[in-house]
């Protein structure tokens, strides 16, 4: 999944014209706390509802000399995962999306992120989950794609989590069936060692609940 298949397009960007209040009024009607900032049919950046505090006079008008805007977009082409890194990483509600050129778009929401969560983890296949221990320079999603696919399995999705406590990577592999005994014995033969699975519908029920607690946390909702 695609920036340019989950960008908004009637997020209407700051411009040279725009006052703080007209800003403030817009953050408060689409419920975000950021906007981005087009001037002179040129992308500067973001601008946060908590830099317009500087101006006590709301009537002021906004220009790139009078703010340091935060300089974070993403291109059409970049992957949702990169995505959510910029959107963790500098505590956005949206995000603007450019052309390869620099043209500005639209922006992606965290709502619509969230909303695109169960397609991350393809939550809504029927299949198993295998969870992974691996060493960082053991991981390889050729050699576990290629493990799945000996035991006549396939790999629907898979996604890897780095703790900063734990020297080994969390991989979560999502597979298109629960017949997973041969797989596990597989990983067992390559080294790779199988934290735990989920077969049963309740279960899956709980992982998939964690998982996107995790989640929403990750996003700092």
């Amino acid at each position: 999944m695609l920036a340019k298949d989950l960008v908004a397009y009637f997020i209407p960007p700051v411009t040279e014209t725009d006052s703080v209040k007209q800003i403030l009024d817009r953050m408060t009607e689409l419920k975000i706390s950021h906007l981005p900032v087009v001037m002179n049919a040129a992308y500067q950046g973001i601008i946060a509802e908590s830099d317009l505090g500087v101006f006590p006079d709301q009537e002021v008008i906004i220009n790139s000399k009078s703010i340091e805007f935060i300089n974070v977009s993403v291109i059409e082409d970049q992957h949702i995962y990169e995505v959510i890194d910029l959107v963790s990483r500098y505590n956005l509600t949206l995000i603007p999306v450019l052309s390869a050129t620099g043209e500005y778009k639209g922006s992606i929401t965290l709502p619509v992120l969230v909303r695109n969560f169960s397609s991350l983890t393809a939550a809504g296949e029927p299949g198993a989950i295998l969870v992974l221990n691996i060493a960082p320079q053991d991981y390889s999603p050729n050699i576990i794609s290629r493990i799945i696919e000996e035991n006549n399995a396939k790999m629907i999705s898979l996604y890897m989590i780095q703790d900063p406590n734990n020297p080994e990577l969390t991989v979560t592999i999502k597979i298109n069936t629960q017949e997973t005994s041969s797989i596990i014995r597989s990983f067992d033969r390559y080294g790779y060692s199988v934290k735990s699975y989920f077969l049963a519908n309740s279960q899956l029920d709980d992982f998939y609940r964690s998982r996107y607690e995790e989640f929403m946390k990750y996003m700092n909702i």
